[in-house]
């Protein structure tokens, strides 16, 4: 089997220290992969995983021996992956204690056993806690790789005992290469691959046609806050800024729309420009002196972020920022 067909697209540099890693045998004992959601940590993980366990030569998986094809099918058992249970919200301490047990005892078949604690801010208070014991002292020929996107919300001791290993937002070129693996169309000049800001799981989730239909409506919104027209005659709050997933993409795509526009006012393209039409139609309707109002808005933003992560009500985030930028924009 090719390893182009299973190896970490468009993370060299996190894929080349893991191979390098395993090369020279300093592999350790925890590790914690930051990064943005669908990036490839996931994938990262299971490469790591057969790195170490493939039965064959050198750094990289030959992805051919037993070890290997158990590992892409997610049947080897000795790599392990603790998530959240269906009915519960995060990752519990039974969850954490039966992990225990089973590291209790050595590998069943492979050289060393992986496990992937995914997404790590999810473990409970509790559960981090017991988890900790374990981290600072790892069962032999164990190793655990935790895997987040919002390291801070996890503790500074955990952090603090885990190599950490940074993955960065997917370019244009490696998202069409993603998705022709995965065996997805998607044009080159598609504006999705510059509104997905390099993740893969906003990509697919982007190419399907009531998603598309909900970014437009979003689209047409910000534009009419940032220039200052009335907004729509809305009669009730739109039913994507009531669930907290979709509010959060809002307001993600709400940052990046400001910022492009500050961008386009101050003469400059700038890095990762995405909705470059829709921004320099806003930007050609603003007077220069707008950009003095942008830097509130953009606080105002990332307040309203906040707000959603402390469980503030989806819906009253959405009504309060409108009033904000229709104040801010008007």
């Amino acid at each position: 089997m090719n390893v182009e067909t299973f190896a970490p697209i468009g993370q060299p540099f996190a894929i080349q220290l893991l191979q390098k890693m395993v090369a020279t045998g300093r592999v350790g004992g925890s590790y914690l992969f930051i990064g943005p959601r669908g990036v490839g940590k996931k994938t990262a993980a299971r490469f790591f995983a057969m790195a170490i366990n493939c039965q064959g030569e050198g750094p990289t998986p030959c992805g051919q021996c037993d070890a290997c094809q158990k590992i892409l099918t997610n049947s080897h058992p000795d790599v392990l992956r603790v998530t959240p249970e269906a009915d519960r919200q995060a990752i519990s301490i039974e969850q954490v204690r039966r992990l225990q047990e089973i590291l209790a005892f050595g590998p069943y078949e492979g050289k060393r056993r992986l496990v992937m604690i995914d997404p790590a801010e999810r473990l409970g208070l509790e559960a981090a806690n017991a988890l900790l014991l374990t981290l600072e002292a790892p069962p032999p020929h164990t190793l655990f790789v935790l895997i987040t996107s919002t390291p801070y919300a996890l503790l500074e001791t955990i952090r603090s005992r885990c190599q950490i290993i940074r993955f960065s937002p997917l370019s244009r070129k490696a998202l069409l290469k993603v998705a022709r693996r995965l065996g997805v169309t998607v044009a080159p000049a598609d504006p999705v691959l510059d509104l997905c800001q390099g993740s893969v799981t906003r990509l697919l989730a982007l190419l399907k046609p009531e998603v598309r239909d909900k970014f437009e409506e979003m689209g047409i919104l910000l534009t009419s806050f940032l220039m200052g027209s009335p907004s729509p005659d809305l009669i009730e709050t739109p039913k994507w800024a009531k669930q907290r997933t979709t509010m959060e993409e809002f307001l993600e795509r709400a940052l990046w729309r400001v910022r492009n526009v500050w961008v386009a006012l101050e003469g400059e393209k700038g890095p990762g420009m995405m909705d470059a039409e829709a921004v320099g139609k806003i930007a050609a309707h603003l007077p220069p002196s707008a950009n003095e109002s942008l830097p509130d808005l953009l606080e105002a933003i990332l307040r309203s972020l906040e707000d959603l992560k402390h469980n503030a009500s989806p819906e009253l985030v959405f009504d309060t920022l409108r009033i904000e930028m229709e104040e801010l924009s008007g």
